[in-house]
């Protein structure tokens, strides 16, 4: 198994950090992984955030449980001072959570493609299932050309390789 600092590093995690954080959220952790511990002021000056968008992003992966802190008070000042890392373990959860739901979303969509008939004017036009082109009279609702039947096997097929390979890594995980 990959470690985490190999997994934060591939795009797919990437894009389900940014999504959980906002668009740099991907960036605030490979900072933390680059160190045991940084504060929000040291991952704004590596990263060239702004510290109010670094705090958002920290308070977002926090809330998903992919980062933890440790807070300390300083005796002159009173000040707190948060050190933020990765917290691994959850991180990968958070990894395994999306390839599950991704996989359901996938074979949903499966069964839709394979209960549905579709048709299209080949126009690039969206295609259409069978009840609007019947109430369309199998012409186009966009540009009125005739329908016909569309091959969604090729579709099939990709969704069938994706579940798959979805099931494969999770298996593996």
């Amino acid at each position: 198994m990959a470690s985490i600092k190999e997994l934060a590093r591939t795009s797919e995690f990437g894009k389900i950090l940014n999504r959980v954080a906002g668009e740099h959220g991907s960036e605030v952790v490979e900072v933390l992984l680059g160190e045991e511990e940084s504060t929000d002021e040291e991952i704004a000056n590596e990263t060239g955030i702004r510290l109010n968008l670094v705090r958002k992003i920290l308070y977002d992966l926090y809330d998903n449980r992919v980062v933890d802190y440790r807070r300390t008070r300083d005796d002159d000042t009173g000040w707190y001072t948060y050190r933020w890392h990765v917290e691994p373990n959850h991180a990968l959860e958070l990894l395994e959570k999306n390839k599950r739901t991704l996989l359901e979303k996938f074979k949903e969509r499966l069964e839709h493609e394979r209960e549905t008939m579709f048709f299209s004017c080949g126009n690039n036009c969206p295609r259409v299932e069978f009840d609007e082109a019947m109430e369309h009279g199998f012409e186009c609702p966009q540009c009125g050309e005739e329908m016909e039947e569309f091959d969604n096997s090729g579709i099939i097929n990709a969704l069938e390789r994706q579940i798959e390979t979805l099931q494969q890594e999770l298996m593996g995980s």
